[in-house]
């Protein structure tokens, strides 16, 4: 008999059994290139995606986003924080590492050539830390006798694909505030609940009409309520007293216009999850809602991460990844072959921002539209002024305008990769394909800041990285809304030159979202030559 198997199968079993050949010992040093040669296309780019999945997974809203990057990046790097209330002329110095926060949702880091000079630009990678999500709202509780369940109010926030949200097993994280005992001043506390403590169910098909069925509308305001408990685990948790009055319910000396519309099961479970003795002490919280399931490599040769939030921490991770290597690779120099940092060689300043807000068009005091990067720069440039200069406010503001016009911004957000089951939404010749290279984009509305001279200023870059894949571009049809992200915002608020870049993606906006594993190094490798060769491409442009 003629039995066939499945094509699929006989590949993922060769893939198998050759990876299995390359992990075990081998006794002699050709045995192990040979097996080498036999690889998965993707196994080189693996190690990279599955820190990124790390970063990722660590990092379910803005705030542990900034945590994350600083635990994992900043400072096993060395990087000082500096407070705002610093006089930076006393702090930042050549060859120094330094990082701020914003509202513990905003980071900024930065790292100051050992032959920085008065007036050289700043290289400035810009992303951001927050992605579409359901938030809890500022009066948690919600009640239905009708339904014996317990939910919780939540608002929608940024341009989600929301029915994605439906059936998934959801965590609650962010940020709380609670008053100290012994101080009494209000500490914030990170709150990461890994467990699936809420789910918002979908309806069943039985009871949906087929014109309901086929369009799927949601309501966002009554369909997305997330489920906590049943009214009956909310009794044997809470208590009753003895008129049948929640033993819990706040007094008149306890209300404050906050504490009184909470939900006590959910005022309780931050209590437990912060060990506090009550939940008296929260005073205040800014929670959301996000997706338990892990970042994983799929594909048959696990050429692809599914993950949420990889709009846009996958470009955080990236800035993070080249600014600390750019402080820890070392660089021959021409004259000696001696072995020096990067960081040594450097005479301007590499900087990357991770802004809050993005989604909601970077108008706060935290987002991209604040003046954020045109105070720090500023300040941190004032503060590299020579003893000679410094006090002349006249030379300090010249200086100013050449450092903003020596500057430049790479605004890293994700980019449309082309779907192949809508690849009719994608322009035939700006159709960027996932594993292939790093997307420019383009709008001549501005949409996104890119223009002649910025984006053959990254190619010229990515040519000296050498990069195995030259970058992509996009831009979107003419019959279709185009999106826009910080580029144009922080061109607009500094006067820096900018472009518009990011890695290509399915799925923008979804719960869960799908990238290339190869595309991270390329985005690295891209990143890296920015810092390294920025300058050099730039002098080779004639200004006049």
């Amino acid at each position: 008999m003629n039995f066939r198997r499945p094509i699929t199968a006989i590949l993922f079993q060769n893939i198998v059994v050759k990876v299995r050949s390359f992990s075990s010992t081998t006794s002699s040093t050709t045995s192990a290139t040979k097996s080498k040669a036999f690889l998965p296309k993707y196994y080189d780019d693996i190690p990279l995606a599955k820190k990124a999945m790390g970063y990722i997974d660590a990092s379910p809203d803005p705030f542990h986003a900034v945590q994350s990057s600083i635990d994992m990046f900043l400072k096993p790097a060395g990087f000082q924080e500096i407070q705002d209330d610093c006089n930076f002329q006393d702090c930042v110095k050549p060859a120094g590492k330094y990082y701020f926060t914003r509202n513990k949702s905003t980071i900024v880091a930065f790292a100051v050539g050992k032959r920085y000079q008065q007036g050289n630009g700043f290289k400035i990678i810009g992303g951001h830390t927050d992605s579409p999500n359901v938030k809890v709202k500022t009066r948690s509780k919600k009640r239905s006798s009708a339904t014996g369940c317990i939910q919780l109010s939540v608002e929608c926030y940024g341009g989600g694909l929301w029915h994605t949200w439906f059936d998934r097993d959801l965590g609650i994280s962010g940020r709380a505030l609670v008053r100290n005992a012994d101080t009494g001043k209000i500490d914030q506390k990170l709150i990461k609940i890994d467990r699936p403590i809420v789910r918002i169910s979908n309806l069943a098909i039985h009871l949906q009409s087929p014109k309901q069925r086929e369009a799927f509308q949601i309501n966002k305001e009554d369909h997305l309520s997330p489920i906590l408990a049943m009214e009956a685990e909310k009794a044997l948790t809470t208590g009753k007293n003895n008129d049948g009055t929640d033993a819990n319910a706040s007094t008149n000396n306890d209300k404050d216009g906050w504490v009184e519309h909470q939900e006590p099961l959910l005022l309780d479970l931050i209590a437990s999850e912060l060990n506090m003795q009550s939940k008296s002490s929260i005073v205040d919280f800014e929670l959301n809602l996000f997706d338990m399931q892990k970042s994983s490599l799929g594909g048959m040769q696990s050429e692809f991460i599914h993950s949420s939030r990889l709009d846009n921490l996958a470009s955080c991770f990236l800035a993070l990844e080249a600014l600390v290597q750019h402080c820890t690779i070392p660089a021959t120099t021409a004259n000696n072959n001696e072995t020096s940092l990067l960081i040594d060689e450097d005479d301007s300043i590499s900087m990357i921002a991770l802004f809050d807000h993005e989604e909601i068009g970077s108008s706060s005091a935290t987002g991209a539209g604040s003046p954020i990067i045109s105070e720090a720069v500023k300040r941190i440039s004032s503060a590299l002024m020579t003893a000679n200069n410094s006090n002349d406010s006249n030379f300090m503001e010249d200086m100013y305008g050449i450092t903003l016009q020596n500057s430049f911004v790479v605004s890293s957000d994700q980019a449309h990769a082309i779907h192949p089951n809508y690849s009719s939404k994608h322009e035939s010749g700006h159709a960027p394909r996932m594993n292939e290279g790093m997307v420019i984009k383009r709008n001549s509305n501005q949409r996104y800041a890119t223009n002649g001279i910025t984006g053959f200023i990254i190619r010229e870059i990515a040519k000296k990285a050498k990069l195995n894949k030259p970058v992509q571009e996009f831009m979107v049809r003419n019959d279709c809304a185009c999106g826009s992200t910080i580029g144009p915002i922080m061109s607009a608020n500094t006067g820096m030159r900018a472009i518009d870049l990011g890695c290509p993606q399915l799925s923008m906006h979804s719960i869960r979202e799908t990238m290339g594993v190869a595309d991270l190094t390329h985005g690295l490798a891209l990143f890296q030559g920015f810092f390294k060769y920025f300058q050099e491409v730039d002098s080779s442009i004639n200004k006049e």
